[in-house]
């Protein structure tokens, strides 16, 4: 850059003091423009939430405020030490000289050769002249110090200048408050659905990965580590004070071939002294080498217990780049959450229970946890049939043939009046036995008795021929049927949570009644209640709009239902105050702000007319809705976005329009419904994109149902999914009294339906012809002995073709033409003007139907 491509702060810094008007006229243009370009720069770096972004428009636009060629950021560790730089033309090691001079309140340095803790600077090459470093704080912490440098001689900064850049300082003090907030918020989602992914993926049965390298690999994802290992004991049987070393069992990152099945002592090292204390820990060093992995230099690093039921399972220790900042103490809550987790999986995958434990877990009621515990343990003893019998505690153990018990049979079915007197005798009286006491008293046969919620349930097992029932089978399932007795009331007890539950989601959810031409699905992903964050809305407006709302609270289960029915019923109060969804979205983010939980909620507003199909929507961090057009073409309403709700409150909202064509389908929905690990979002959008453009032909609620299998994960959906649909124009659905009066206001209403359908003129009228017809027969056959009764006249457009539906409450006459030659030529006309007629009478009434393509 030369002197004099300088920025308007260095020229008028060097400037002699003007002299005349002309002069003072410039001076006062250039400090506008000076003030201007500071104002610029500043809303560019707190224009994204991205930290690494913010730091360096922060070092860029410092560098464009003075004109300086060199620039860099040090930030600093909680003890005060440079930990990293974000660098524009300097090396690493001339940064690391620049952090060691004292900045203080702040340092301006005219020729750093002169300067006695500058030397080593001079020696850059080209050598260092000028430098302004000042520091940054952010919530009264010292975050780091920007430097501005230049090596071109007879360089300065002037006080113009130092104050442009301490005014960024204080600017940017801001902006990576914000951004670090943002990026705890995005933290702490990840690790928590970590603990999510980990806890199913290892009650799976069947992880594509070993349960210690899964937990490895995720930690060493979420910690953005270099290396990660996980220690178990180096014999697991004994018990915990026992045991002397650990065995690095799974490793991930640099050098992993090398570090497995190391052997540390669990005295005198780091990750035993973890073990021993079962608490997590932050450090930059080791008291035990591990090689390959500690012994390659100080870095910081994070080591967890694994503990289940308070025993250690093992430890897993992470560590970073020694260039990468150091874990923070609110790591810990995060990374401890998640070993919490994983250890409690992997116990539970160690254990013979675990099967049972799965079925159960699966279970949404207790009659499905009954069968899915008899199908697991006809498997554990590979039976040729087991029976699960429930006696309700009213009931006598005496048997009575009008009453049979509740039965559930799985391998060779059977009913209960099939089964042979003795064993219905055997069965019927075990409830009065012993609970959890197997009976094993019949050759080939073992039962036992346990606690249902109801009353008494016996499971009977028939086991395959010469199959002995040994004694570690009768602890087995005394074991099993004791877990499956525990289970059965948790489910019984969630089963009534999850009524009360469904209860509020309904309540809180969204309209129970929907107005025509739209279509809603939810399923909420966190078992078992079934509820979720996710929600949609439709708003009937005062002045004959309609709103539509789809959004996502961060969590799942109650308490984020909980904040979600606060977000919507927010969001419903604003749009009936002010009809604008910017206008929505700012009062929601002034809300969201100041609601606990609420935070980082994401949702799209519209406002239909849908008289013209003009579309007003407006972003706040949400997938972009998808319009598919009635010739196939996809469109993505991205515009009018921002960031997600209750980051940055005050951040003005836009909003953008868009005309919804006659035919074209509009798809909102939340991210579970498209957001697959390891697959990027826009195959996951252009999927559902293609599933609405292959149901144009088929009617709104179907399309919905085929959206949902089809996007549905093998596994299920693992986020909750929201999804809302609308076609234009909605279906006319007329109800209208049976009288000839009648048929003038039917056909008006239905022209004008027509219009909006926006089909060829000819083939209107021929449409208004035949429904005329239609009405008119029911009119006046289907009701000439019951005038009191009433026509209905349904009307819905598909991509390339309209169907009517017109229903009485009468019956009609059969056609005479023999006695009246001019008449009952009706069905005949609509025969030739449409493509299909089809006509059910029924005692009920009689139901034409009317459809005709689209040319």
């Amino acid at each position: 850059m030369a002197d004099d491509d300088r920025s308007a702060f260095t020229s008028r810094g060097r400037q002699e003091p003007a002299g005349g008007v002309q002069e003072q006229l410039d001076d006062s243009v250039a400090a506008r423009d000076d003030m201007e370009r500071l104002v610029r720069v500043i809303v560019e770096i707190g224009s994204d939430l991205d930290l690494d972004v913010t730091l360096r428009r922060i070092v860029s636009g410092a560098m464009e405020l003075t004109g300086a060629r060199y620039g860099a950021l040090g930030i600093r560790a909680s003890d005060g030490s440079l930990v990293s730089f974000i660098l524009v033309g300097i090396d690493d090691d001339t940064a690391r000289q620049l952090g060691d001079l004292p900045v203080g309140a702040g340092i301006r340095i005219g020729d750093l050769k002169a300067h006695p803790e500058a030397g080593g600077l001079h020696a850059h090459d080209p050598p260092l002249r000028a430098l302004l470093g000042i520091p940054i704080t952010v919530r009264a912490a010292d975050f780091g110090s920007l430097y501005l440098a230049d090596d071109r001689p007879g360089w300065v900064f002037t006080d113009t200048e130092e104050s442009a850049v301490r005014a960024l300082a204080t600017a940017a003090a801001a902006a990576i408050d914000n951004a670090r907030l943002f990026e705890r918020e995005r933290e702490s989602t990840k690790w928590t659905r970590a603990s999510r992914e980990i806890t199913t993926a290892l009650l799976s049965g069947d992880p594509q990965t070993g349960p210690l390298q899964l937990i490895v690999n995720r930690a060493l994802e979420l910690a953005d580590a270099e290396q990660a290992i996980l220690l178990v004991p180096s014999e697991p049987d004994l018990p915990p004070e026992q045991v002397d070393a650990l065995v690095v069992a799974a490793t991930a990152g640099r050098y992993a071939s090398e570090v497995i099945g190391r052997r540390v002592p669990m005295d005198g090292s780091t990750t035993g002294g973890v073990a021993r204390r079962g608490l997590p820990l932050i450090t930059d060093s080791f008291e035990y080498p591990i090689e390959g992995f500690t012994d390659v230099g100080d870095r910081p690093a994070i080591v967890m217990p694994l503990i289940a039921q308070d025993t250690v399972l093992g430890v897993i220790a992470v560590a970073r780049h020694p260039r990468q900042p150091a874990f923070g103490d609110d790591y810990l809550d995060l990374v401890s959450d998640f070993a919490r987790h994983a250890a409690i999986a992997l116990a539970l995958t160690a254990g013979r229970e675990h099967a049972l434990n799965q079925e159960l877990a699966q279970a949404d009621t207790v009659d499905e946890a009954v069968r899915a515990a008899a199908e697991e343990l006809r498997r554990q003893w590979r039976a040729r049939r087991v029976l699960a019998v429930t006696f309700p505690t009213h009931s006598s153990s005496t048997e009575t043939t009008s009453s049979a018990p509740d039965l559930v049979a799985v391998g060779d079915p059977v009913r209960w009046a099939d089964i042979s007197a003795e064993t219905r005798q055997t069965l019927s009286a075990m409830p009065d036995g012993d609970l959890l006491t197997p009976n094993t008293g019949t050759q080939g046969v073992a039962s036992i008795a346990l606690q249902h919620p109801e009353g008494v349930l016996v499971v009977w097992i028939d086991l395959a021929p010469d199959r002995p029932f040994t004694l570690e089978d009768q602890t087995l399932l005394t074991v099993l049927a004791g877990r499956l007795g525990q289970g059965l009331q948790r489910v019984h007890q969630v089963d009534q949570q999850r009524e009360t539950a469904l209860a509020l989601q309904h309540a809180i959810l969204g309209p129970a009644e929907l107005p025509h031409g739209f279509a809603v699905r939810y399923q909420a992903a966190t078992r078992p209640l079934q509820v979720g964050g996710d929600w949609y809305d439709v708003v009937d407006l005062d002045d004959g709009r309609i709103a539509m709302i789809v959004g996502d609270c961060v969590g799942h289960g109650l308490a984020a239902a909980t904040i979600m029915g606060q977000m919507r019923s927010a969001c419903r109060a604003l749009l009936f105050d002010n009809p604008s969804p910017a206008a929505a979205l700012t009062g929601m983010d002034r809300f969201a702000a100041r609601l606990p939980g609420a935070q980082c909620t994401t949702a799209v507003c519209a406002v239909l007319n849908p008289e013209t199909g003009e579309l007003v929507y407006s972003s706040a961090g949400h997938p972009p809705p998808i319009l598919v057009h009635s010739d196939g073409t996809t469109e993505l309403l991205d515009d009018g976005h921002t960031i997600a709700m209750g980051i940055r409150p005050l951040r003005p909202r836009p909003e953008a329009r868009v005309t919804i064509p006659a035919r074209a389908t509009l798809l909102f929905y939340t991210d579970g419904l498209v957001e697959r690990r390891r697959i990027p979002l826009d195959d996951g959008i252009l999927r559902a994109a293609d599933l609405v453009q292959e149901g144009l032909a088929i009617p709104l609620e179907d399309l919905a149902n085929s959206i949902m299998a089809g996007l549905a994960p093998s596994d299920g959906y693992q986020d909750d999914v929201a999804l809302l649909l609308y076609r234009h124009p909605a279906p006319l659905e007329l109800t209208f009294p049976a009288d000839v009066g009648q048929l003038a206001p039917a056909r008006t209403a239905l022209r004008r339906w027509l219009t909006r359908v926006r089909i060829d003129p000819d083939q209107s009228m021929n449409v208004l012809i035949a429904a005329g017809e239609a009405v008119a027969n029911a009119i006046e056959h289907g009701h000439r002995q019951s005038p009191q009764g009433t026509v209905s006249l349904g009307a819905t457009a598909l991509f390339d073709e309209v169907q009517l539906t017109i229903t009485d409450t009468g019956s009609w006459k059969t056609p005479q033409p023999a006695e009246n030659p001019h008449r009952g030529r009706g069905i005949t006309l609509m025969r030739g003007l449409m493509h299909e007629v089809t006509i059910n009478p029924d005692t009920d009434g009689t139901t034409v139907h009317l459809s005709t393509r689209i040319t």
